[in-house]
């Protein structure tokens, strides 16, 4: 995995989360080329949104799924995964990708 992939997925996680006024949520302390600081982040967002991450695993790729699900719901992004690999950064940026647009375009 590319140190540039993860900074595209860094940047638009820090774009919503500016976009939901959230912050300080020990991002300092994290690795930003790591599955955890993609599930910090993402943590934060769902946190934000009324969701309830503490319920949610946060080792893998495919556990950050149910993560950006919910906050596709939440937006009311409709967002077709059923051919997408749910291990896959290229997924993980589909799905942020989505939620960016539908916040920029605000």
């Amino acid at each position: 995995m590319s140190g540039s992939t993860y900074m595209r997925l860094q940047n638009i996680l820090n774009f919503l989360l500016d976009d939901h006024a959230v912050s300080d949520f020990g991002e300092s302390t994290l690795d930003i080329e790591s599955f955890a600081s993609l599930h910090a982040k993402a943590d934060a967002l769902c946190s934000a949104c009324g969701g309830d991450p503490a319920t949610w695993e946060n080792k893998t790729l495919a556990q950050l799924q149910p993560k950006l699900d919910f906050l596709l719901q939440y937006h009311e992004i409709d967002f077709d995964d059923t051919d997408l690999d749910p291990d896959s950064l290229a997924t993980v940026e589909a799905k942020l990708t989505a939620l960016y647009n539908a916040h920029a375009n605000n």
